[in-house]
């Protein structure tokens, strides 16, 4: 009969633990939202963007567009995409 209560008692305190944590998990990315949003308060919002559009800009003058499409004697038809890859 002491076995019944000791496994509910078991049963109760493993239910609050797994509460705990993901309380404290929770907590723990809501203060990190919080300071994370408080030190991009002043950042651009599109800073990403821009950065990954300035990116293509550059890659994008130094392509030769020539030198992008396969050749009609490369092997890329045959399969071989190793081949194709520059």
């Amino acid at each position: 009969m002491f076995d019944v209560f000791r496994f509910a008692w078991f049963a109760v305190r493993t239910f609050m633990g797994v509460i705990a944590l993901i309380l404290a998990a929770y907590a723990a990315m809501w203060l990190f939202v919080r300071i994370h949003s408080v030190a991009m308060r002043n950042e651009d919002p599109n800073a990403a963007l821009n950065r990954v559009k300035s990116y293509y800009a550059q890659v994008g003058q130094g392509r030769n567009p020539a030198s992008s499409s396969p050749s009609e004697s490369s092997d890329c038809r045959t399969g071989r995409v190793s081949a194709c890859r520059r």
